[in-house]
């Protein structure tokens, strides 16, 4: 008798469609392990940018730039001088405000242009934050001079490590301990 052609084999063909599944999963794993890989070997290797440790003097053209403070404004209540709106709203969830005062100094005869609206905090995970507000703004020290800016930031509860950055490549850690969690 013949074979009956309306009824398929499925014996045989079952377990080649599992070997022929298996085989094309492997190709998105396989490319999903190479990106891995190439990730990961760039994450190891990468070199942190450096800064200059929390409190220490920056050269910056003409001079130099110091972190002398970062204050919780929930610690102590500071408010500018004039009234700013965005001040006036809390924090956004998940954020703190600090003020970071930064001591310009001008070495140098041409002296120091300062723009304090140029800098802005970034870290770990983080995008670049810009200030909230700023005093004073554009400003130019001549030699000998010096300056205490005020900037202020919303910055992540997340302890990471953040770093105030600025024009020409002035990069100034700003250290843990402003952290509220």
């Amino acid at each position: 008798m013949a074979p009956d052609v309306s009824t398929p084999d499925t014996a045989g063909t079952g377990r080649t469609g599992a070997r022929r599944r298996r085989k094309l999963l492997l190709i998105p794993v396989s490319l999903l392990c190479a990106l891995g890989l190439v990730l990961g070997y760039l994450f190891l290797t990468a070199k942190p940018e450096a800064s200059t440790p929390l409190g220490a003097s920056a050269v910056i053209p003409g001079g130099t730039a110091r972190v002398n403070g970062i204050i919780p404004l929930e610690k102590d209540g500071w408010l500018p001088p004039e009234r700013v709106q965005v001040l006036d709203e809390g924090p956004s969830a998940g954020t703190h405000r600090v003020r970071i005062l930064v001591q310009f100094t001008a070495l140098e005869g041409k002296g120091v242009a300062v723009d304090t609206s140029q800098f802005s905090v970034t870290g770990l995970g983080a995008n670049s934050i810009h200030p909230l507000w700023t005093s004073p703004g554009k400003t130019l020290l001549k030699q000998g001079d010096s300056l205490d800016a005020t900037m202020v930031f919303e910055l992540p509860n997340q302890a990471v490590a953040l770093v105030l950055e600025g024009p020409a490549n002035t990069r100034l850690s700003l250290g843990l301990s402003h952290h509220t969690s």
